[in-house]
């Protein structure tokens, strides 16, 4: 088991700058401004669940704690994970998130369920990016020892900007930016299946209370390819 630490201040310094890049191509965006594209497909929720108001995507955070069969909004785009492609969103809490393990993210997807992605997650009362940042701590020759590692946990602030998940060469990344110093916060990262015919990405809360409703917003959606 990977040991977890909550980091209570923040290490600037740590903040990377991603250089501007010209020449991408826009796969696939959303602003949200009037109605929903009609490429999103909704799966596991009803009409009810989601609306667009005031430029933004709302959804109801569902209730209950869900994997890979968590209710979303999907899009399916022509891209593989071999390439270099960069999704981003920005994700605001309308509600205090409460429950154990409510969350709100953005996922990579394939036909129908998610594989790997990012959130912003309640963790025993904090708000944190996740999954966050794996740090080795053991000695040299221990690097193969699960337990030499820890996870380190980064308020999830709305000052460090939006979700961003970069796929490139068949890994997927977790990053967070860019802050309003034009900083970026990098993470999680983990292989990806390479074979999957269709690939996408999705946007869904799940986790929340049975007993009254909380809803996150979405702003923002854009995916580029370079």
């Amino acid at each position: 088991m990977v040991r977890c630490t909550l980091l209570a201040t923040i290490a600037f310094a740590w903040f990377g700058t991603v250089p501007f890049s010209v020449g991408e191509e826009v796969l696939f965006e959303d602003d949200f401004d009037g109605t929903l594209s009609s490429e999103w497909r909704a799966v596991g929720l009803t009409k009810d669940d989601y609306r667009i108001r005031d430029g933004g995507l709302e959804m109801r955070v569902q209730p209950g704690r869900r994997a890979r069969d968590t209710p979303m909004l999907m899009v399916l785009l022509p891209f593989k994970t071999s390439e270099f492609v960069t999704a981003s969103v920005e994700l605001t809490l309308l509600d205090r998130f409460t429950e154990p393990a409510e969350s709100a993210g953005l996922f990579l997807t394939d036909a129908d369920s998610r594989e790997f992605g990012g959130e912003k997650k309640n963790r025993n009362g904090h708000l944190v990016f996740l999954p966050g940042d794996v740090e080795f701590i053991g000695e040299e020759g221990e690097e193969g020892d699960p337990q030499q590692y820890a996870m380190k946990f980064w308020p999830a602030n709305e000052v460090y900007g939006s979700l961003r998940i970069i796929v490139r060469g068949n890994y997927g990344h977790f990053q967070v930016g860019p802050s309003r110093k034009g900083k970026y916060l990098n993470f999680f990262h983990s292989a990806l299946r390479k074979d999957e015919p269709r690939r996408g990405f999705s946007l869904s809360a799940s986790g929340g209370p049975s007993d009254r409703d909380h809803w996150v917003r979405f702003d923002n959606f854009r995916v580029t390819r370079k």
